[in-house]
């Protein structure tokens, strides 16, 4: 039994030190393992399906199964002018949003910056952000109500009663009424990363260029600006994926329309496949959102630097 022992204790020694390297090589990928697999589950498989399925011809309402077609759908895409339509919309609603959103935030930063009792605007301003979507859409739905909306109501009340207006059966305006209800939605984010930028910056920088003889538009431009280039990249780039991926504000507020005016990508996909059940057009569309997400960003990075990551 001694003997036995001995033998085992040996070869016990001599596997240990490679069985404690393979489990400390092995224990991170355990770890991991979870958020990989939801990651596959969650992420990649859908992605995945949606890419096979846009090679497909789906369309439950005209026949059964999938019908192998190649890339026939993208090129269908690629012809169809409401997609070109939609896909302007697009740009207008996410350049115009974000670009708005950055002034409105940079204003608003800066205001809480200065002035005392910062706190509670601060939470006041972040109200919109914090409201859920659906909520703050059929809120700005009620304001644009042609007959009873405070919008018009106010116009009425100032004198302007000729400038009372459907804004949101307009053709015409409607798109830009619901650009401005995506600001007031989105401007606090940014404002918020613009603050804790402002917060990092020394005073001493302030106060060393106002012994030079700096203004205040002088120091906004050459210490403000620049030391918050980081903080700019990151929340205008998760913003414009943010806008540009959008669907519910409009969809609450409009459905896309008046007459596909206020169509943006994500909406006409949206009806591609639950109004057409052209389910094989509308994964390439998906997909070419995708990419178009996918490289706009990465040339919005190379274009601005790499603080945009940091």
């Amino acid at each position: 039994m001694t003997r036995a022992a001995s033998i085992l204790a040996g070869r016990l020694g001599r596997s240990g030190p490679r069985g404690r390297a393979w489990r400390e090589k092995a224990t991170p990928y355990l770890f991991l393992a979870p958020a990989l697999i939801a990651v596959c589950g969650f992420v990649i498989y859908p992605i995945a399906t949606v890419a096979v399925q846009s090679l497909f011809d789906v369309n439950p309402t005209k026949h059964q199964g999938w019908n192998f077609i190649g890339v026939q759908n993208y090129i269908d895409a690629a012809h169809d002018s409401a997609v070109w339509s939609v896909f302007g919309n697009s740009v207008i609603w996410t350049i115009g949003s974000v670009g708005l959103q950055l002034i409105v935030a940079m204003g608003g930063a800066l205001l809480l910056r200065e002035l005392a009792g910062a706190k509670v605007l601060r939470a006041v301003f972040v109200l919109p952000w914090a409201t859920p979507v659906v909520v703050g859409a059929l809120a700005w739905k009620l304001l644009y109500q042609p007959d009873y909306g405070m919008i018009n109501q106010l116009l009425a009340l100032v004198g302007l009663p000729d400038l009372k207006h459907a804004w949101l059966a307009d053709p015409h305006t409607a798109l830009a009424a619901v650009v401005v209800a995506n600001i007031w939605r989105g401007f606090p984010f940014i404002m918020v990363l613009l603050v804790a930028g402002m917060a990092s910056i020394p005073g001493e920088l302030y106060e060393a260029a106002s012994i030079d003889g700096a203004t205040w538009a002088s120091s906004f431009r050459h210490i403000t600006l620049p030391l918050l280039k980081p903080m700019l990249l990151t929340s205008t780039l998760m913003a414009l994926i943010w806008t540009f991926n959008n669907f519910s504000l409009i969809y609450v507020m409009t459905g896309g329309g008046p007459a596909g005016s206020t169509d943006i990508l994500t909406t006409f996909v949206y009806k591609s496949a639950f109004s057409d059940f052209n389910f094989g057009y509308a994964s390439a569309l998906s997909m070419m959102l995708f990419a178009i997400v996918g490289i706009g960003s990465a040339l919005y990075i190379r274009a601005f630097g790499r603080e945009a990551l940091s």
